[in-house]
């Protein structure tokens, strides 16, 4: 892993269509090349999302993959207990001057602390209609969320960096 000096950057979220829906603040650590690692404070209020839910004070380790088309959220409570995972199918990350882009891409896979998966948003694309307008995209989106479900059950970066116990744990906590 080559040395990174951490650096505050800015995190854009963008809808399916590339509309700016959010939009924070972080600090860029060392990675994996190809990706972007990040660690965030959760600032707004709290957001259930499935089986996690976001509170204000949580603290994320978020990995961006700047090749693939996805990215992942290890979600802490603000004492350090582990939540669970987040992953997003996404475009994959643009890093320029001081800003992250990333443009979220309907489906999102969540694992949480004791290893239970659940696969959000799919009727959404469904509903989107991007199987009959562009075939190839979401046979991408569909491809993307069978990596992350694999990534996670073999525990393939970034899910090896963190800990958490049930289905990916090696019982060290």
């Amino acid at each position: 892993m080559q040395q990174e000096h951490a650096q505050r950057l800015t995190i854009v979220k963008l809808d399916p269509v590339g509309r700016a829906v959010a939009r924070y603040s972080g600090l860029r650590v060392p990675s994996s090349p190809g990706w972007i690692a990040v660690i965030a404070e959760w600032t707004s209020g709290p957001v259930a999302s499935g089986p996690l839910h976001f509170e204000s004070g949580d603290r994320l380790f978020e990995y961006f993959s700047v090749v693939e088309p996805l990215n992942a959220f290890a979600l802490y409570t603000a004492d350090g207990r582990f939540k669970g995972w987040y992953a997003n199918v996404s475009c994959p990350a643009l890093f320029v001057e001081g800003e992250l882009w990333w443009r979220d891409l309907y489906i999102d896979v969540i694992a949480d602390a004791a290893g239970n998966i659940t696969v959000l948003d799919e009727e959404e694309l469904e509903a989107s209609g991007l199987q009959e307008r562009d075939p190839e995209g979401y046979a991408c989106i569909i491809a993307a969320r069978d990596r992350l479900l694999a990534a996670l059950a073999t525990r393939t970066y970034p899910f090896d960096r963190h800990p958490s116990p049930g289905a990916f744990s090696d019982g060290a906590e």
